[in-house]
């Protein structure tokens, strides 16, 4: 496991790896990494969020988005989009939706 990964980011490591080895693709490696970051990083702005509210006072006084919300929001369309690279499907796997 890399060094400098939060909980997210080591829990979301162990899952992939524990099923998947990556060891023959050091740039699916890469691209894990990279989700994991990610992980920690939805992880610190949710928690930054905490008690704050959703929205905030903006440069002329009017309400916006708290711009955590789209930091996080963001960082989860990333993470979906890293994972979605990972390509870990097994051969004949199909999406399942619920």
């Amino acid at each position: 496991m890399p060094n400098g990964l939060g909980y997210q980011g080591k829990k979301l490591w162990q899952e992939v790896t524990g099923v998947y080895d990556l060891s023959v693709d050091p740039h699916k490696r890469r691209i894990l990494y990279d989700a994991c970051k990610t992980a920690d990083l939805i992880d610190t702005l949710d928690k930054a969020m905490t008690g704050q509210s959703l929205t905030v006072r903006g440069s002329m006084g009017q309400q916006v988005i708290n711009p955590l919300v789209s930091q996080a929001q963001s960082g989860r369309v990333m993470l979906a989009q890293l994972l979605a690279r990972l390509n870990l499907a097994e051969a004949g796997e199909d999406d399942e939706t619920y």
